[in-house]
């Protein structure tokens, strides 16, 4: 008989450990076990209500947890909830849900910072700064940068096949101890986000040059290419070149928007970007989309005068 929130969190790890996505799962277990378990631990399931909820969700305000973290963790009380046969909606937990997160604004590198990043790559042979080219020049994400095999490029047809992403996730040490470990997990993409693209001058030049087996970006073999590594890297070459600490979000946002002003329609911007549907696209770069519109009203206003 399930009596409290930890026999529920035993029920729902032996029930998902093998189902979920393992970086899914991680995640998910470690949010639990460091802040949910601590808090309910000795909480009998059907003693839990949404006052006792709101004051846990208060607290975890209190020491700065983002809002996505919050939201997951509700969610994740919910879960445990069900496996003890309670119905959460019924108990009115189904509203505890009311934590919304700020959407990341859009972040542009000045123009005269974008010729300047141009020239370096363009006449530049670094291979050090081939993660950087992926996401200037062809608006790929940085785990999906970092998850691109040789098996990925085709340089006689010129495609680059984007199926992939790394991640970087906290876990525990396997020998129990309360010590952190960072795990790079390679996990595929969602199918919509999963697509074929083409290959630009500059990143074909320099892949030409590399050595091409196993990840396309360079590491001890065997290892997976850290995301944070690359950042770094990024930010050794703003600070060389005056350049403000841009990271790859900015590098990927300056991309889309410069897609759009070179013409490129919103439905091909959202294919090329992998995102979810084409309104999603839509919505983040509403203003620039909004700014262009503006120019096409003016000119055909013009031309109906003359």
């Amino acid at each position: 008989m399930v009596n409290s929130i930890s026999d529920c969190y035993q029920i729902w790890k032996k029930e998902n450990q093998n189902t979920l996505n393992p970086l899914t799962f991680h995640r998910y277990n470690n949010l639990l076990e460091r802040h949910l378990l601590p808090y309910f631990s000795d909480t009998a399931a059907h003693d839990v209500t949404e006052q006792e909820i709101d004051v846990f969700v208060n607290r975890k305000k209190s020491e700065g947890m983002s809002e996505v973290a919050l939201n997951m963790l509700i969610m994740l009380l919910k879960r445990l909830l069900q496996t003890a046969g309670i119905d959460t909606v019924k108990l009115g937990l189904e509203h505890t849900v009311r934590i919304r997160a700020n959407k990341r604004t859009v972040e542009i590198m000045e123009k005269e910072e974008q010729k300047l990043l141009d020239t370096i790559l363009n006449t530049g042979r670094e291979l050090k700064y081939l993660g950087i080219c992926f996401a200037f020049k062809m608006g790929l994400a940085i785990g999906e940068i970092c998850a691109l095999t040789w098996e990925d490029i085709d340089l006689e047809k010129e495609l680059l096949l984007v199926r992939n992403t790394v991640q970087r996730i906290q876990n525990k040490e396997e020998n129990g101890k309360d010590g952190k470990k960072t795990l790079l997990v390679n996990m595929p993409l969602s199918v919509s986000a999963q697509r074929e693209l083409p290959l630009p001058d500059t990143v074909l030049q320099a892949l030409r040059i590399c050595e091409n087996r196993g990840y396309v970006l360079q590491c001890k073999e065997g290892k997976i290419p850290d995301p944070r590594r690359e950042q770094i890297r990024l930010e050794k070459l703003c600070k060389k070149n005056k350049m403000k600490n841009y990271n790859f979000h900015t590098l990927r946002d300056t991309f889309a928007v410069r897609c759009l002003k070179a013409g490129m329609s919103v439905e091909n911007l959202s294919y090329v970007l992998g995102h979810a549907n084409v309104a999603v696209t839509a919505a983040r770069y509403k203003a620039f989309m909004e700014v262009k519109q503006e120019r096409i009203t003016v000119v055909r206003r013009i031309m109906e005068l003359i």
